[in-house]
This record gives C-alpha cells, sequence and structure tokens, in this order.
C-alpha cells in the first residue's frame, strides 16, 4: 500500500520542523556568534595556544578544545556550532564526532544517570576515560 499525502500531513511536518529549527537556532546561533566573538578578540587563538599541547594527544589542533568543552559541558549541537564557526578540517571534524560520541552533554547525562540509579563516580570517568582513549586512537589512524 502507497503512502499517500496530505494537505494536513504537510502542514504537520512543517510545523515540526519549523520547530524542530528554531530550537536547534536557540544553540548554534548564540554558540556560533561566541565562537566567532572569542576568535575575533584573540581569546580563541590563547585557548588553542594553551590547549595545543594536549590535543596533539589526539592528533587535533588546539581549536578543536573548543569543540570539545562545547560537546562535553553543553551538547552535540554546541559542539556542531563550534565546528562550524571554526571551520575544521574533515579528519579533525571525524575525531571529535568520534570522542563525542562517547561523552557528551555530560552535565545532563550525569543527572539522568544518576536518576537511573547508575553510580556518577564509574560512568562519568568511563564515559570520559573512553572518549579521550578514542580520541588516542583514531586521531593516529586516520
Amino acid at each position: 500500500m502507497a503512502l499517500q499525502l496530505d494537505s494536513a500531513m504537510v502542514k504537520t511536518g512543517a510545523v515540526k520542523g519549523i520547530r524542530i529549527t528554531l530550537e536547534l537556532a536557540k544553540i548554534v546561533v548564540p554558540t556560533t556568534i561566541l565562537v566567532a566573538l572569542l576568535r575575533g578578540s584573540g581569546v580563541l587563538e590563547s585557548m588553542s595556544v594553551a590547549c595545543a599541547p594536549l590535543m596533539k594527544l589526539f592528533g587535533l589542533s588546539g581549536d578543536a578544545a573548543i569543540v570539545l568543552i562545547s560537546g562535553y559541558f553543553v551538547n552535540l549541537y554546541a559542539a556542531t556550532a563550534s565546528i562550524l564557526a571554526l571551520g575544521l578540517a574533515p579528519r579533525e571534524i571525524a575525531v571529535l564526532a568520534i570522542m563525542l560520541g562517547f561523552a557528551h552533554s555530560l552535565l545532563v547525562e550525569v543527572v539522568v544517570s544518576r536518576r537511573a540509579g547508575s553510580p556518577v563516580s564509574v560512568i562519568l570517568p568511563l564515559r570520559v576515560g573512553v572518549s579521550l582513549l578514542s580520541g588516542m586512537i583514531f586521531g593516529r589512524l586516520m
């Protein structure tokens, strides 16, 4: 049986799509602006230089630290906005995506884990540890 579209379905889908777009824009637009302001003010360069030795462990530039921080502590949409604002290379984006797949939105997910009955003292170090280890492995392989 073929799916039949009617005007109500299209209208419902369009309204939902617009709502989701606006929700994401609330995160992506301010994060992109903030990263651009940090870059323009020179603060981002200072942060990049300070983080560069640590980021080399993952084969990443110092700028990638902004993506990790925003992904770890805010969410993946903030990390995506940071990537857009920084213009990172595809290889760096791939390594960061793998790392953030294991550990993202940590402030929210720690609360969720606690409510689910998982010991935060185990879950948090495990997620961050696997994230960092995967960054070291894939940073060398890619």
